[in-house]
């Protein structure tokens, strides 16, 4: 379960930040995660929660924006949005497709007290 790691990497953000700003409280933290980025966000919402506890961040809660996945079938050219990327073409059933997400994960912004 990396999501754990990716928590415990948030809190270290997030306590450099308020050291530098010295703000009292997180309120929201704002992430955007790449459609290839393989984070679950309820794993990553539980991880964080033990995480933060303690913590600037102990109340906040996580706003999680997802990428979708989209796919091209090099055989017929359709362009989809897949759920997953072990999805075939939808129009041909062709398991020959470019995927095309990003495997990053960032922290967008944080609402602060």
């Amino acid at each position: 379960m990396h999501e754990l790691s990716i928590a415990q990497e948030i809190i270290r953000i997030v306590t450099d930040q308020q050291k530098q700003h010295q703000f009292k409280s997180v309120e929201i933290i704002k992430i955007k995660a790449g459609g290839l980025s393989g984070i679950d966000p309820h794993a990553l919402e539980f991880a964080f929660s033990v995480v933060a506890e303690g913590t600037c961040a102990e109340n906040a809660q996580l706003d999680i924006k997802s990428e979708k996945i989209k796919s091209t079938c090099r055989k017929c050219r359709h362009a989809a949005e897949n759920p997953n990327i072990f999805s075939t073409c939808p129009q041909c059933h062709s398991l020959d497709v470019a995927l095309e997400a990003s495997p990053s994960f960032e922290i967008v912004a944080l609402e602060v007290e």
